[in-house]
């Protein structure tokens, strides 16, 4: 197929690979739109779950995920990185198209949704990033803003299919015995149509991941045909180049007797010249050497007569220097030390903990936001099912494709600590205004598009962190540690949950999200600082 391709175009069909295959992973996306529709069918099958019961699936496959992808470098080389995500591709098809068959069993959709399908995705996490960094050089923040922002697509795809296909008359959840604080389906048409629609995602991604698996891990070597000569064109090129060579050896022996003559006549007529050049040269040294040390004499003067009469200005000046020269010390040891660690292993750096953990921090608000959006809107704001998932997985898809591109850019263009800061700075903001307007629907969906604005920069910050301080040789085993923080702050967003959620209402949750982000953002700053 590559040569078919031009080789310009090859990065580009590479990038759209990656792009094509993301766009079809990331269907962990769209667990919180299934959430109400899995758990009204459980429910339906005699199950009690609730919806913390189903938001432990997402729980499950992130930290499956982060695990993964401690094995997917080893994996990556045995196999190679074609064989790895195309098994990837497979595996994942095979995991949804149980679940389809399987749907009523809760345990089996925590065994193929959060464990199989999580196992795969983590173990070809970085290999559209990395065959995509071998093409582009440049730019690199904005080029994972486009690979990246392809997951935040997945739900403005998956999203509007499983609610029009499964709540196609647009019913009303309601409020049941079981658990008030919960809206579940009870319509019998609604609820038998969520295993048929599991089955439908499996063959839409078996299709188009597998084309983008394909695409993004082509291999293009550059093939050296500058020279072929054929045996019987060597001799007569030999032959050439020989009495060529022996030409330009008489034509130097001629040309360089002719210069040693030429330049004997010249040095013989040039000596009396140069000789009263030369004296001149030496006067005008002469007079500009006291003309230069009357000046100085006189600076110097003039500098005394100033230094007498502002000695306070001259104590601050010499105070000045010591705190500049102190800071400029302290700078270049920074310097020193981000150079020591950089085309390292991240777990070398002994600040590595300390940024692993203020990340943690700074993102612990992603999980609440995926998992309960589509909830907080439907118990809040009194809107249809339909009306909240179309726009909600429209806009959200925008602004995240929208934060991954523009924080990816801010990347690039500005420091990494500054840009982490202006971040953080747009998380709190959602988090203390959510709470605020849920109840005005327009208000609502504007929050919740920033929202996802957001956690595009969350994302895109973790492989920006790797390459810009770890730097490229190491950037598949430092991406997958620093993915380790998924699986941390998941841990801590589902205790939050768990413990404020008897004291807080739903959407006020918000607010404890946003104390924390703005507490990680001071040692992030600090931390990431170059």
């Amino acid at each position: 197929m590559v040569k078919y391709v031009p080789t310009k175009a090859i990065p580009y069909v590479v990038l759209f690979g990656a792009f094509l295959y993301n766009l079809n992973i990331g269907i962990i996306n769209t667990y919180g739109n299934l959430n109400i529709y899995l758990t009204s069918y459980l429910r339906y099958k005699g199950q009690n779950v609730t919806y913390r019961d189903i938001s432990f699936i997402y729980e499950l496959t992130v930290v499956t995920l982060g695990l993964a992808m401690l094995i997917g470098p080893v994996v990556q080389k045995k196999i190679g990185q074609r064989k790895t995500i195309l098994c990837v591709c497979f595996s994942t098809f095979l995991s949804f198209y149980i679940c389809s068959i399987y749907t009523s069993s809760y345990y089996v959709l925590c065994l193929f949704m959060g464990v199989v399908y999580a196992i795969g995705y983590g173990i070809a996490f970085t290999i559209p990033l990395s065959c995509v960094y071998k093409h582009f050089k440049n730019n690199r923040g904005f080029i994972s803003g486009i690979v990246i922002s392809a997951k935040s697509l997945t739900s403005f795809i998956y999203c509007p299919i499983q609610t029009i296909l499964i709540n196609k008359n647009n019913i009303l959840p309601i409020r049941t015995g079981g658990n008030p604080k919960e809206l579940l389906f009870i319509d019998i048409d609604v609820l038998n149509r969520v295993p048929y629609v599991l089955y439908i995602q499996s063959i839409i991604f078996v299709i188009c991941s597998t084309l983008g698996a394909f695409l993004a891990t082509i291999d293009y070597e550059p093939t050296n045909d500058i020279l072929t000569i054929a045996p019987d064109e060597t001799t007569d090129a030999t032959n050439i180049t020989t009495q060529k060579e022996n030409s330009l050896t008489i034509n130097e022996d001629i040309d360089a007797q002719n210069i040693d003559n030429a330049d004997s006549n010249l040095s013989n007529l040039k000596k009396p010249f140069i000789e009263r050049i030369n004296i001149k040269k030496n006067k005008k040294k002469k007079n500009k050497k006291t003309s230069d040390d009357e000046a100085l004499l006189a600076n110097s003067e003039n500098i005394n007569n100033k230094k007498c009469k502002s000695l306070f200005d001259l104590f601050l000046f010499k105070i000045f220097n010591v705190i500049n020269n102190m800071y400029t010390d302290a700078d270049t040891n920074l310097k020193q030390k981000t150079r020591s660690y950089y085309n390292k292993k991240c777990t070398e750096d002994k600040y590595f903990f300390f940024i692993w953990l203020a990340v943690v921090l700074f993102n612990s608000y992603v999980n609440y936001i995926i998992m309960y959006w589509k909830i907080i809107g439907i118990t809040y704001t009194s809107v249809e099912d339909k009306l909240i998932t179309i726009n909600g997985s429209i806009i959200n898809s925008i602004f995240n494709i929208a934060g991954r591109l523009v924080w990816g850019s801010i990347c690039d263009k500005l420091k990494l600590n500054v840009a982490l800061t202006l971040l953080g700075v747009c998380i709190c903001s959602c988090c203390f205004l959510l709470p605020l307007i849920t109840h005005i629907y327009y208000l609502y969906v504007i929050v919740c598009g920033f929202f996802y604005f957001s956690i595009g920069g969350s994302f895109v910050i973790i492989p920006i962190i790797a390459l810009k301080r770890y730097g490229e040789i190491q950037f598949a085993l430092n991406m997958s540690i620093l993915y380790t923080t998924r699986i941390a702050n998941t841990f801590a967003c589902s205790l939050i949950i768990y413990f404020l959620i008897n004291i807080f209402t739903l959407r006020c949750l918000s607010s404890a999200f946003g104390v924390i982000a703005a507490i990680s953002v001071v040692f992030i700053f600090s931390l990431t600082k170059p």
